[in-house]
């Protein structure tokens, strides 16, 4: 390619206010062209104020929304975040999109658009390789983003469980969260946009994909920003499938959700056991490739393109959020 290449990011989003001025702050400063974010709940439309940021481009998922599809608003979260990712890949302007959570941010090595630049022409799909947020022993910090970063296992889930212990039965490949990482989407191809994977109009039809490798391009995986947001996130799950509005559980995540269930007042119990490394976990970590403690700190780009106005961004505030926003998920197993 002899021209840089621009592009985009995509979100479908009902988080705290720091969260979004966060994930919008971080991708502009790699110089994301656009940022679009759908609000899940359009009644938090003025918890952020980003009318200043003209790369942004919120819209609310209201009725009228859900109507320029010709069909009602989906139950299922994963549903309406890939029909609103279809949504912005038709509207933008930027030659890449990436589909992605709130809760991921990008680690550059280089420019972004450098690096998507030097992708064959022919390539359609760039996969990025996830880390997820874990927390040395006794470590877990007074930010929302500290700690370190674990990378997927690659071997059989036998010697991963010999390795980390029983508790790795309850991850994917070693982390709470997905291990398969997200990808960013060449646009003008008529593709179809999904949570991890674009596909081809047609069953059976390939798309071409390539893949960053993890010192260049990676995607960072805040999965539970604090104990709490985790078990409201886990409780989120539980309420969908059992009242079938949700898409069925991965393996670890179903037996994740029938620990939380067993004991929901040991919540907190659980997410140190699935979220705290211990010295010889670590060790075994790095020399696998799969540890990185570099720190992550969005609060300096964030007090840029938010001066004036930046959201509380410490846990407690995240707590105060779900407390106010979301009592009937973080109650559900209580009743």
């Amino acid at each position: 390619m002899t021209e840089t290449p621009s592009w985009a990011v995509v979100a479908t989003v009902d988080e705290p206010p720091a969260l979004l001025q966060a994930f919008v702050a971080w991708h502009l400063s790699l110089g994301a062209a656009q940022v679009f974010l759908y609000l899940d709940r359009p009644s938090a439309a003025g918890s952020v104020d980003l009318t200043h940021l003209p790369q942004v481009t919120v819209v609310a998922c209201d009725a009228a929304h859900w109507q320029r599809f010709g069909k009602p608003r989906p139950h299922r979260h994963e549903i309406r975040q890939v029909r609103n990712a279809q949504d912005a890949y038709q509207r933008t302007a930027a030659d890449w999109i990436l589909h992605c959570d709130a809760d991921e941010y990008l680690r550059a090595a280089m420019p972004v658009a450098d690096i998507l630049a030097g992708i064959e022409a022919e390539t359609e799909c760039f996969i990025l390789g996830v880390a997820e947020r874990v927390h040395p022993m006794g470590k877990i910090g007074a930010g929302i983003f500290d700690g370190a970063f674990r990378r997927p296992f690659q071997g059989p889930a036998k010697r991963g469980a010999a390795i980390f212990g029983a508790d790795f039965t309850m991850t994917n490949r070693g982390l709470t969260g997905h291990a398969q990482g997200k990808a960013f989407v060449r646009t003008g191809r008529g593709l179809h946009m999904s949570i991890h994977r674009p596909r081809r109009p047609k069953a059976g039809q390939e798309v071409v994909s390539t893949r960053a490798t993890n010192e260049v391009l990676e995607l960072l995986h805040f999965e539970g920003l604090t104990p709490h947001y985790w078990f409201y996130k886990l409780s989120r799950m539980i309420q969908a499938l059992n009242e079938d509005d949700g898409m069925p559980p991965s393996a670890h995540r179903r037996r994740q959700a029938e620990a939380l269930m067993a004991a929901p007042e040991l919540a907190d119990g659980l997410y140190h056991r699935l979220k705290s490394v211990d010295a010889p976990t670590i060790k075994a970590l790095v020399e696998r490739g799969l540890w990185d403690d570099r720190a992550f700190d969005p609060a300096p780009v964030v007090a840029r393109y938010f001066a004036g106005q930046v959201a509380d961004a410490s846990p407690q505030a995240i707590d105060d959020w779900l407390a106010t926003n979301k009592t009937h998920v973080t109650d559900y197993l209580q009743k």
